[in-house]
């Protein structure tokens, strides 16, 4: 059947149309992952449309393939496909071998200094099993996210796979997983479940699994001492939190009813009493830790709710240690918070493990007494102030003086006190023994209300790598992430991610093409 050469416009018309149903093909194959109806329908209909186009005008395809033209557009295609070629190539590379850098200022996007302290430590690799389900996708690619960093900084010891529970059912039972969106971390025979995808989460299970057993650390009670329950301004709940974080099991002790300190103790305690210890309970903690102990003591200024002999009593306890609690209020006009010379902001830090990590940040202690130590015996003690107010700071020890100034809007001078570093915080071990000791000059550094999340101060980690220096958990002290900071994912849809793929790779390649193709048609 001859049928009459069709018009130029409608042979333009068929090719567009092709080209067009190509394009589109191969858009609906890059959305939707696979080759589905669309795409076929789309490739099918470039194909007949093309055929159509040849059957039609056979002799002009055959001049356009051997004319100049197609030469010139087979050059072109050749080298959109190298390029594309090499960009793909530079892809897999940059896949293969990734690198990280995050540029925000609260480096919101990066695993603290402690966890990554705990990932090159790690004694064994960790397996973490993820079991999700096709129900929770969103939670998975969060979860995929942190886990993947944890990969990446692990030196290889730290791997992890994702489960379907419903799939995989069995897999899932024999692990003891009931609850979808379960993740264990395993390490040889131990294992700790999580069902939170933070950081924190995830760093406490990575300590869990790596202590053999749970220290043991006991909270003196009964002289109206700091709640660790308590979750107020004045409590010590994120204290109690944090601790039980890093694997300890915290627990109140009352001396008035157990004569002696348990012999399972890794530390003791004793925050912000506001009533004197009886005898018998400074001669058990003297005994405690002249023996080898291990204890805390954060006592507030006379100037707030501390009744009389409480200093005295504890003082005896510190005797034969050679150092002391003052009874005065640290004054610092010179480095203080919110021009309240009486709350000195500390950046001052002793050479110790406990403050090593802290370098540039500081910490705020809202009214504190120095700490004596001027007095303890180097044969047979070694002393470092942990925390110094400014050289422009003193002990005020005339608190009616001081209060009165105050009241009045005026701060009273040092009068003939010596003006110079006041020690806030002082730690002290034994030269010939195990025994050690932490002092702070103020119990409210580490109340709720100072270690909040919106706080720029350093205060929880003083405290926490305070503990885990006298529990000689030293693997533990770094810097942690405040409870709320955890670390965020860009969550996106298989859908999203294909459209910024589109827009990305595929749509800005045809740019660069169809600009060449116009340039190909006005010089053709």
């Amino acid at each position: 059947m001859n049928l009459a050469r069709p018009s130029e416009a409608i042979l333009r018309a068929l090719w567009g149309l092709a080209l067009l149903a190509l394009v589109a093909a191969a858009v609906a194959w890059t959305i939707e992952g696979r080759l589905g109806a669309p795409s076929v329908v789309a490739l099918l209909l470039a194909v007949l449309l093309g055929g159509i186009a040849i059957y039609l005008a056979p002799e002009q395809a055959r001049a356009w393939i051997q004319g100049r033209p197609f030469a010139f557009g087979a050059n072109a295609v050749l080298a959109s496909a190298a390029f594309i070629g090499i960009m793909v190539l530079l892809n897999i590379l940059a896949v293969r071998h990734a690198q990280r850098w995050d540029v925000t200022a609260e480096r919101r996007f990066s695993l603290s200094p402690q966890t990554l302290q705990i990932l090159s430590a790690l004694p064994q690799p960790v397996e973490a099993l993820a079991f999700f389900s096709q129900n929770f996708q969103f939670a998975r690619e969060d979860a995929a996210d942190l886990l993947d960093q944890y990969r990446h900084y692990s030196n290889g010891k730290f791997s992890y796979r994702f489960i379907d529970p419903v799939a995989q059912a069995s897999l899932a039972r024999q692990w003891g997983v009931s609850q979808d969106g379960t993740i264990l971390f395993v390490m040889g025979d131990r294992r700790q479940q999580v069902t939170l995808y933070t950081e924190q989460e995830f760093t406490s299970a990575l300590v869990k699994l790596i202590r053999t057993t749970q220290p043991k650390i006991y909270v003196l009670t009964g002289h109206g001492e700091r709640d660790i329950q308590e979750e107020g301004d004045n409590g010590y709940a994120q204290v109690r939190r944090a601790l039980e974080r890093e694997g300890y099991a915290v627990e109140p002790l009352n001396l008035a009813v157990t004569a002696t300190v348990p012999a399972d103790a890794a530390a003791v305690i004793l925050v912000g009493p506001t009533r004197p210890l009886l005898d018998r309970e400074v001669e058990a903690l003297k005994g405690y830790l002249n023996a080898g102990g291990r204890m805390l003591i954060a006592l507030d200024p006379a100037l707030q709710n501390v009744g009389a002999g409480v200093t005295e009593s504890i003082n005896r306890v510190l005797a034969d240690w050679g150092i002391a609690f003052r009874d005065d209020v640290i004054v610092d006009p010179v480095s203080s918070m919110f021009t309240d010379p009486l709350t000195p902001v500390a950046g001052r830090y002793g050479f110790s493990p406990i403050t090593e990590k802290l370098r540039g940040i500081a910490t705020a202690f809202p009214a504190a007494r120095s700490i004596d130590d001027s007095r303890v015996p180097s044969d047979r003690f070694r002393a470092v102030r942990l925390v110094e107010t400014s050289n422009q700071s003193w002990g005020e020890t005339d608190l009616g003086a001081l209060r009165q100034g105050l009241s009045q809007g005026r701060l009273p001078g040092p009068g003939g006190k010596p003006v110079g570093p006041q020690a806030l915080a002082v730690a002290v071990e034994q030269v010939n023994g195990k025994g050690r000791l932490v002092l702070f000059g103020d119990a409210d550094f580490a109340a709720n209300q100072n270690v909040g999340a919106n706080l720029p101060f350093a205060n929880l980690d003083l405290f926490v790598n305070a503990v885990n220096w006298l529990s000689e958990s030293e693997v533990l002290i770094g810097l942690r992430q405040s409870p709320s900071a955890t670390v965020r994912a860009l969550s996106a849809t298989p859908a999203q991610v294909r459209t910024v793929f589109m827009l990305t790779v595929v749509a800005m390649p045809l740019l660069v093409l169809a600009a060449g193709a116009m340039v190909w048609w006005q010089r053709r």
